[in-house]
């Protein structure tokens, strides 16, 4: 079948999927004659395409050769002018809202009129009346009206809004181990509000994203006559309350492991607990984390922290131990910031000289997250900063410590998930000299998880080949990636950043370094197994492997 006149891909392949003379191809038909009434029956089908995009001037021609072997047919379109949309008018039936009355049409006039537009503008006027106090609202009349001599067409949709609905009893289904006040107090409305479907589907977000529930679904029911009070029932699926999982990977500084288990439930309020324990050729350490939904308030999150570890990197010898606390609060379900304060102890041996440091510090942090994915994100944006006012407690200097990273994803090609990531990172530590900062607290760069190519932590300055750290540091890389298939996807990278001690000062140790390479990846059920090939573009003559080789759980960035 051949198809002559259509101006787009999408529309020959949209016909090819209507018509019966081509989906029927496998199974043809005895006789010509059968074979004239599939054609006959395909020419009003593919003028509704054309319409449904519209070409409402369009014809539609068939035509078959029946002396060829097999016999060929031809579809000729002619498509004429692309209708535009004239006048738009959204109606709401019912006594007058002011809430419904701010609701514009999207659709302008001299725009496409395409059915899908309208289709479309449809389902997000009903999304914003739910929002609104209608979660029943329903379309009950579109008129579309064709204006052949102007070559517009005039639309109307009207809607019944229903009965204005507020918030009413919420009731929660599923739960097995988990107590009911787990999930009333993480509730972001009071009953008497009136009935907004963001605030619900914000609700099943947050739901999710404690990772207590494999599904959480709010779904509001009709109310009983007499009152405009819906209830609202809460169906959850609670996950496995335990959970082990074990790690290796490889980088730079040689191979390493990680042991990791959970609780979800563990003191019978819906507390979750996590600790792990990872292991390196120049690290051990031990984290502990309790989290706590819901409190003081539905959208807020107590987060205790605990960590101890021993360091034995290049720069730096340190045994260190931390505990804090922070309240996170949910502006949004892409919005949050905490703050909060904690303890850390060091002990850190540089240069053969050992330091005792004890602070207690108060952090402040906030994330804005548009990825559409935590672990394989193909667009979005992600902005994170944090900064922490160490105070010492024995009488040394005093310091803030500022970071601030940002992340950007552009999908161009959907088929084969083509996407360009890049991230941006910067640090600042003001307050006191460098050298009075702890070394296992200052910033480094170079490894896997900062500019791939490069040793770990040997960006920057050095004393007698040792990084000293700094109290500056830029970061910045962007990746090219592409995924073709279900299971192996490729990147090609560059990185690039150096860390420095003096805003006002650019000396030999400021100077950027890049790396670049190649990375393969293998799509599992927990997200991408990442392995990189990377090699330094400008390294200094310190530099001593030239090629560097990563292997891990998920993206770089």
């Amino acid at each position: 079948m051949k198809i002559r006149g259509a101006e787009n891909n999408a529309l020959k392949k949209s016909i090819k999927e209507s018509c019966r003379t081509y989906t029927m191809r496998k199974r043809p038909p005895s006789t010509v004659g059968q074979l004239r009434r599939r054609m006959e029956k395909d020419v009003p089908l593919i003028e509704t395409l054309l319409e449904a995009r519209g070409f409402y001037d369009g014809t539609v021609q068939m035509d078959l050769d029946a002396e060829r072997d097999p016999m060929r047919v031809t579809i000729r379109v002619e498509q004429g002018a692309q209708y535009r949309f004239g006048r738009v008018d959204l109606l709401f039936s019912g006594e007058g809202d002011e809430q419904l009355e701010k609701i514009k049409p999207l659709i302008r006039r001299r725009h496409k009129a395409v059915a899908a537009t309208v289709f479309t503008e449809q389902q997000r006027v009903l999304d914003l009346m739910a929002r609104r106090g209608y979660p029943f609202a329903e379309l009950s009349r579109r008129s579309v009206t064709v204006d052949r001599e102007r070559k517009r067409v005039n639309l109307v949709l009207e809607f019944n809004p229903g009965t204005l609905s507020f918030f009413g009893k919420s009731t929660v289904e599923g739960l097995e181990q988990i107590p009911d006040k787990y999930v009333y107090r993480q509730i972001p409305w009071n009953p008497g509000r009136r009935y907004d479907a963001q605030l619900v589907h914000d609700f099943e977000t947050r739901l999710l994203g404690t990772g207590q529930f494999g599904s959480a679904r709010v779904v509001p029911q009709r109310s009983a006559e007499g009152t405009n009070a819906i209830p609202l029932n809460i169906k959850l699926n609670e996950r496995a309350m335990r959970t082990i999982r074990l790690g290796v990977n490889y980088s730079d500084i040689g191979p390493g492991g990680r042991i990791f288990w959970s609780h979800r439930n563990i003191f019978g309020g819906g507390e979750r607990f996590e600790t792990s324990l990872s292991g390196s050729p120049i690290e051990v350490k031990w984290d502990g984390k309790l989290t706590r939904a819901g409190f003081l308030d539905g959208r807020q999150t107590l987060v205790l922290d605990m960590a101890a570890g021993y360091e034995d990197p290049d720069a730096y010898r340190a045994k260190n131990g931390k505990i804090s606390g922070m309240v996170l609060r949910d502006f949004t379900p892409n919005i949050q910031a905490g703050l909060g304060s904690g303890y850390r102890y060091s002990l850190v041996d540089q240069f053969g000289e050992q330091d005792r440091f004890s602070y207690v510090f108060f952090p402040v942090q906030g994330v804005l997250d548009y990825r559409d994915d935590r672990l394989n994100p193909l667009k979005g944006f992600q902005l994170f900063g944090r900064t922490a006012w160490y105070e010492d407690t024995t009488g040394n200097d005093s310091y803030l410590k500022s970071e601030i990273e940002a992340r950007e994803y552009i999908l161009f090609w959907e088929r084969i998930h083509l996407s360009l990531a890049l991230r941006g990172k910067i640090g600042s530590i003001d307050g006191t000299d460098v050298s009075a900062v702890p070394a296992d607290e200052r910033f480094y760069a170079g490894g896997g998880g900062s500019i791939r190519g490069y040793e770990y932590q040997q960006v920057g300055p050095r004393v007698d080949g040792t990084p000293t750290g700094g109290n500056r540091v830029v970061e910045f890389s962007t990746e090219l990636r592409m995924q073709p298939g279900n299971r192996l996807g490729y990147a090609l990278f560059l990185d690039g950043g150096t860390v420095f001690t003096d805003l006002l000062d650019w000396g030999t140790d400021r100077s950027l370094r890049y790396g670049a390479g190649l990375g393969l990846r293998w799509f599992t059920g927990i997200g991408p197994l990442r392995a990189d090939l990377a090699f330094p573009l400008n390294p200094d003559d310190e530099q001593v492997e030239r090629l560097q080789f990563y292997i891990s759980l998920g993206q770089a960035f």
